[in-house]
């Protein structure tokens, strides 16, 4: 093998690479957004069934998690909030989680 073939597939092995890690990162950062985004839906979802009374806060909460491809890992109430935490996959890495809290301001309070 010449020495130019040798340094072409070099830079190409690298080059693959680099590529493989910034799919690997672009997989993690999406997976971390997407259990943001499910997280404060399933608060906000938890939220409003307490304060309209629902019998189970959480249940909604976790319903509404997995509408966003998300499992529950933790729902907890703190006076009128709803603290959850949610678990996305993220293909070949360990799953993104994510923790919102969702309930009325102050004011709002009964």
């Amino acid at each position: 093998m010449s020495t130019g073939a040798a340094s072409v597939l070099a830079w190409s092995g690298a080059a693959t690479a680099v590529i493989g890690g910034l799919s690997l990162l672009g997989t993690g950062l999406l997976a971390r957004s997407e259990a943001a985004t499910a997280a404060d839906l399933a608060a906000l979802a938890g939220a409003d069934a307490l304060a309209s009374a629902h019998g189970d806060p959480c249940a909604v909460a976790a319903e509404t998690a997995s509408r966003n491809d998300a499992a529950l890992s933790g729902c907890e109430l703190r006076d009128w909030d709803v603290l959850v935490t949610v678990q996305v996959e993220a293909g070949p890495l360990p799953p993104a989680s994510a923790r919102s809290r969702a309930g009325p301001s102050p004011t709002d309070l009964p």
